[in-house]
């Protein structure tokens, strides 16, 4: 009499498998996630940075100063304070009041135009050591060096950058270490 073999796995095959698979996730999802926050947290910063080279450009592409600062909860004017989380806004400032003044909304040369708005970072804070920045006609700033430090709300390793910019209106990004 002749039976014929089956194919499949075995009990055994299947428990050894199993268990490898656990292993390899175990040890890879830890690194992925920490992949995933430190992309994260580059992305809003490149992202601050984008903002802050637009507020550069607009300044000397218009001839006059254009101002960047931490937005109000409604992102339609500065907030005076500086904590960025909230968002951020890019605007002409014709009269140098470092505040947006309502005009017609058509962003006429004797007004002051909102350029730009941003959302604050999301699991993120976005702190600085001002709570505006603004740029002459000739790209640079009328500030010292400006630091802002971007911090992730879960923040491990290096999950935490400092945002620099140059009274020149240079802007670089620093990988810090979280504190």
């Amino acid at each position: 009499m002749y039976m014929e073999r089956q194919n499949g796995f075995t009990l055994v095959e299947l428990l050894i498998t199993i268990v490898v698979v656990s292993v390899l996730l175990a040890t890879a999802i830890p690194s992925f996630m920490q992949f995933v926050k430190n992309n994260r947290i580059t992305s809003q910063a490149n992202g601050f940075v984008v903002s802050a080279q637009m507020a550069r450009n607009e300044a000397v592409k218009r001839g006059s100063g254009t101002t960047l600062c931490a937005a109000n909860a409604d992102l339609d004017g500065c907030s005076g304070i500086n904590d960025w989380s909230t968002g951020w806004i890019v605007f002409s400032d014709l009269n140098r009041d470092g505040g947006i003044d309502a005009g017609t909304g058509a962003c006429l040369e004797t007004e002051d135009c909102l350029i730009n708005t941003v959302a604050g970072p999301i699991r993120s804070t976005l702190t600085a050591d001002s709570s505006n920045i603004r740029f002459l006609p000739t790209g640079h700033t009328s500030h010292a060096e400006v630091i802002l430090t971007l911090t992730a709300d879960d923040c491990d390793h290096q999950q935490k950058r400092e945002i620099r910019i140059t009274p020149q209106g240079h802007t670089n990004i620093t990988e810090q270490p979280c504190t």
